[in-house]
């Protein structure tokens, strides 16, 4: 039988070797691996990098309210220094009306003793 007789009416005539053709799918195989990951990794370093960009704002607003927060604190103890200092013996007995009342002759002490601390001590 003639060798091109059965080629030509072979129903896919290729040129190239199976072998060959298999190699080149491979390699192409391999370059769209190759192109999907480094999509994927720069997709994955975009999000990265926003998220950073988010974390630093986020943690940015959160040190000015410490710092807010910590001014109020020290406003607060400056106040309340203030109301003790006003609340004290001292200041009350500088005031022009304390000076004008009547002195006490005769007081009573009302004293107030807990039953389980009288127990115990005694």
């Amino acid at each position: 039988m003639n060798p091109n007789l059965i080629v030509i009416k072979s129903p896919r005539f290729s040129f190239f070797s199976e072998r060959k053709t298999t190699r080149e799918n491979f390699k192409l195989w391999v370059n769209t691996t190759f192109i999907l990951s480094v999509f994927f990794i720069w997709i994955l370093w975009i999000y990265y990098v926003w998220i950073l960009n988010v974390n630093a704002t986020k943690w940015y607003n959160i040190r000015t309210l410490e710092l807010k927060k910590n001014n109020l604190v020290v406003e607060n103890e400056l106040l309340e220094v203030k109301i003790l200092e006003l609340e004290s013996l001292a200041s009350l007995t500088k005031w022009e009306w304390i000076k004008n009342m009547e002195k006490l002759n005769w007081w009573e002490y009302l004293v107030v003793k807990d039953s389980a601390w009288y127990a115990f001590n005694y």
